[in-house]
């Protein structure tokens, strides 16, 4: 029995070991990558790279490894059954994916992103006012419909 247990461990859990190292690591790579990018991107802009940037990445870094943490937890308890840590290499997998697509975006791509989410965020906090107004123009256009049919119906009865 023992013998078993030092074979598992030898062998089993220290691939384990070894994919979850690895996946963590090209995780870590890929979000430097992304920081690098965005860095750049941000000079082409001509914008500030301030901490509430850095801020943005640091965020990004919990939310890809509070999850991942859990995923390795999950493989190392299945780790009997299934022959490699598939669930936080997928995880893992994902997030580079994630990590490549942004690099890959142009940065006029991003700053036009950013001016539709400000713009969205404009019209969100003005909502009443956006309301009165097209309560305006609706209303405004029915009168003025009904007018001119007036008009009409009294110029051609003369």
């Amino acid at each position: 029995m023992y013998n078993v247990l030092i074979d598992f461990t030898q062998h089993h859990l220290f691939m384990h070991a070894l994919l979850i190292f690895i996946s963590t690591l090209a995780l870590l790579i890929a979000m430097g990558v992304d920081l690098i990018s965005g860095v750049r991107k941000a000079k082409q802009l001509g914008k500030a790279t301030t901490s509430t940037g850095y801020k943005k990445t640091c965020e990004k870094g919990r939310k890809y490894f509070s999850p991942y943490i859990v995923l390795i937890c999950i493989d190392l308890i299945t780790c009997v059954i299934v022959p490699f840590p598939a669930f936080s290499m997928a995880w893992a997998a994902w997030c580079v994916y994630c990590e490549f697509k942004s690099v890959r975006e142009k940065a006029w791509q991003k700053n036009e992103l950013r001016n539709a989410e400000n713009t969205m965020n404009v019209v969100i906090q003005n909502k009443d006012d956006l309301a009165k107004t097209v309560k305006e123009l609706i209303f405004n256009s029915n009168e003025t419909t009904n007018k001119d049919e007036r008009d009409r119906s009294n110029n051609s009865a003369l």
